[in-house]
């Protein structure tokens, strides 16, 4: 599915599909898509190893904002870590939706061309919800200042 490579549909709906704690959905593709036991076994590796590198970029993190809480709020050393934990995570997101077009290309190229129409259908279809819900919110925090 090279035609397919520049498709990115954002973190909500990766987020979707794997799980915001870890819990992988293949079952849901599986069924919904019809996939063959060689292609959910392809996808759930293909998760997997995307899962633990998200999971060493949380970690990484996490062990900087313990350091960050040891400093003295304010002062210098706390200023300077905070603009580095910044940028740490700035990266990370941006690194996290590179992943996340990774995944969608490597399991497109999974599919056949039916699974694979239907499978954009489905990260359209949560990409739109995940926009709506933003929205929603977006006005909700609006409003309270």
């Amino acid at each position: 599915m090279a035609d397919n490579q520049g498709c990115h549909h954002g973190q909500a709906a990766y987020n979707h599909l794997v799980g915001e704690k870890g819990g992988i959905r293949v079952a849901q593709l599986a069924k919904g898509l019809d996939l063959t036991d060689a292609q959910q076994s392809a996808i759930n590796a293909v998760i997997t190893s995307q899962q633990a590198s998200e999971s060493k970029n949380r970690q990484t993190i996490s062990r900087q904002l313990l350091e960050l809480a040891q400093l003295a709020s304010g002062s210098d050393a706390y200023i300077v870590k905070a603009k580095a934990i910044g940028a740490m995570q700035g990266e990370a997101m941006a690194q996290s939706l590179i992943e996340s077009a990774r995944l969608d290309v490597q399991i497109l190229d999974l599919l056949t061309a039916e699974q694979a129409r239907q499978y954009q259908q489905m990260l359209d279809e949560m990409a739109y919800k995940g926009s709506e819900h933003r929205q929603k919110h977006a006005k909700k925090d609006n409003r309270s200042t």
